[in-house]
């Protein structure tokens, strides 16, 4: 086993290779919020018990995410790839409760655990933390910090906020179509595209689906394509050059310069690190 680490106070973070080892057996039962996300190698069969009771078990590939909030109990095992990579977080409650100090009336709420959820948010935040303890420096406890922000604004949002479409957002079936079209693998959608597909103005399109996701079109395509070249490079042999084509780029120095600008590395050190 090898393992990397590094303590920034409130924060707690360790990477982990593993190799020869087909079946892991886990067992939290923390005061600290603790994030796990699968860096490569994946999770085919498995069990888990969260606060005594069983939950369904989803199998778990590289980019897979485990959140367990503050004193909750977890238990657990699964089977899968002999080598594999992992990232742990242990964030301290009281630093997630400041997180939250003066922006909310009252206390933040008791988050629900997520057993191997993806979210291209989470994965990217937990992404920098990682590149954090690979590559330290007198910045990265501030840069991990902001990290674990973004990371409990994002929980807060998928597992406490109303889910309700703003208004005078896109309407569900709009927004769904919207998201179905950013994803297709197939090609670079415009907001032309999009706006002729669901038969409102680009303008309307652009200002309704900011509401609706809080993002735009363009920057949310463009979170998309980082998602799926970062899950490349871990889990592929294809080139950069290869990735950047297969994820719509338009050039290998545009994928090379949107990467770096997104994790800090570029990408050939981000596949190097996350075979360490």
């Amino acid at each position: 086993m090898n393992r990397q680490y590094q303590n920034w106070g409130g924060m707690h973070a360790d990477l982990v290779k593993r190799t020869g080892l087909g079946r892991q057996e886990t067992k939290i039962a923390s005061l600290d919020h603790v994030f796990i996300m699968n860096l490569r190698g994946a999770a085919a069969r498995g069990s888990d018990v969260v606060d005594g009771h069983p939950i369904a078990f989803k199998p778990r590939h590289a980019g897979s995410v485990i959140y367990i909030p503050a004193g909750t109990d977890w238990t657990g095992w699964d089977e899968g790839d002999a080598t594999a990579s992992y990232l742990l977080v242990s964030i301290d409650r009281n630093l997630a409760e400041d997180t939250f100090a003066g922006a909310k009336r009252h206390r933040l709420p008791r988050l629900a655990p997520s057993i191997g959820f993806r979210d291209c948010v989470v994965e990217m935040a937990l992404q920098r933390i990682a590149m954090e303890v690979t590559h330290p420096d007198p910045l990265s406890a501030v840069m991990a910090e902001s990290q674990a922000m973004q990371l409990f604004v994002q929980m807060l949002r998928l597992n406490g906020m109303p889910a309700q479409v703003a208004k005078g957002g896109l309407s569900g079936f709009q927004l769904r179509r919207a998201l179905e079209m950013i994803e297709s693998p197939d090609k670079t959608v415009t907001l032309t595209d999009l706006a002729n597909e669901l038969g409102v103005s680009r303008f309307h399109l652009w200002r309704a689906f900011k509401q609706s996701t809080g993002a735009t079109p363009r920057a949310l395509a463009a979170k998309r394509r980082l998602e799926k070249s970062s899950q490349m490079l871990r889990a592929t042999a294809l080139s950069a050059t290869e990735i950047a084509m297969e994820c719509n780029f338009s050039s290998s120095s545009h994928f090379s310069t949107a990467f770096k600008l997104a994790f800090g590395v570029t990408p050939t050190e981000y596949r190097r690190l996350s075979r360490i």
